[in-house]
């Protein structure tokens, strides 16, 4: 779902700062897109509307960078976990633990939030730099293999057996 504290606008402004970038934006809007496709023009593709599972993998397959610009109200992001189980590394603004796996697997950028031209130069890095985009995807990898609801369980039953 696209809504107003994921920075939509955001995505849309770094295709200024970053030549010959395209972006994919995908999910049924739950805000107003308030002139956004016409700011991104051709640069973008918007595949709106609800996306059944099948349709948001092929969404992550066309990615070559998962952009989460969000604003501080939210602390995780589902959003953020598909893209790096999908494989995709992400760039994100380093608001509650959107940051963490992020950093954590060094699966992508994280900078500051709202600044600008930090995200616009992490995304080039990205899809400028064929060395760090491959490390950025073996990170999501990692996220991926370790991220799992087997590991989930594992850590919660650990800290219970620590508490008990």
């Amino acid at each position: 779902m696209i809504r107003p504290y994921k920075g939509l606008a955001d995505a849309v402004a770094t295709l200024d700062r970053v030549e010959g970038a395209r972006l994919l934006v995908a999910g049924d809007p739950l805000q107003p897109l308030n002139g956004l496709r016409e700011a991104a023009g051709a640069r973008a593709e918007w595949r709106l509307g609800y996306l059944p599972p099948d349709e948001i993998q092929r969404a992550l397959s066309d990615a070559t960078v998962a952009l989460f610009p969000y604003r501080p109200e939210l602390d995780q992001s589902g959003a953020l976990l598909q893209a790096l189980g999908a494989g995709v590394p992400a760039v994100a603004y380093d608001v509650g633990g959107i940051a963490e796996p992020v950093r954590r697997f060094a699966a992508g950028r994280v900078v500051p939030p709202g600044d600008l031209d930090a995200f616009a130069a992490a995304v080039q890095e990205l899809i400028g730099d064929a060395e760090a985009l491959a490390a950025a995807r073996a990170g999501a990898r990692r996220a991926r293999e370790e991220l799992t609801w087997d590991a989930a369980a594992r850590s919660h039953v650990a800290l219970y057996e620590e508490l008990l």
